[in-house]
């Protein structure tokens, strides 16, 4: 994102179109652990959403939307988050099909650091009483 976004981010506003940025995640950060299952750490998740939201700020952007994908259920297909899940806890819970997703507690995990995030930038912007 650091190579690419900036420059994207400029040409989308000299072309003049009104676009609804959003980030995902997810994709980018899937890894295969060495038993072969497919998994994603929380950190990276979050770190490369955190790059994102100051890429976009940098460059008089906004970010306006994420996607994640997520359950709530107990499964154990990420690893991390508050729940401190690792590589071994995988086996615990792992149902998907297809995508490893978020359990409940870290989609919680997330939506709170999200709501911390603009919580911060709306009391910054706000006037000193």
């Amino acid at each position: 994102v650091e190579k690419f976004l900036p420059d994207h981010i400029k040409a989308v506003k000299e072309s003049g179109h009104i676009v609804v940025w959003t980030c995902d995640p997810m994709h980018g950060n899937t890894k295969v652990t060495s038993s072969g299952v497919k998994t994603r750490y929380f950190n990276s998740i979050i770190e490369e959403l955190s790059k994102v939201i100051h890429i976009h700020k940098n460059n008089a952007s906004k970010l306006n939307g994420v996607h994640f994908e997520l359950t709530g259920e107990g499964v154990t297909e990420c690893i991390g988050g508050s729940m401190e899940l690792s590589q071994v806890d995988l086996e615990q819970n792992y149902k998907t099909y297809c995508d490893p997703r978020l359990n409940y507690e870290q989609s919680l995990d997330v939506a709170f650091l999200i709501a911390k995030y603009c919580e911060k930038e709306r009391n910054e912007s706000l006037p000193a009483l």
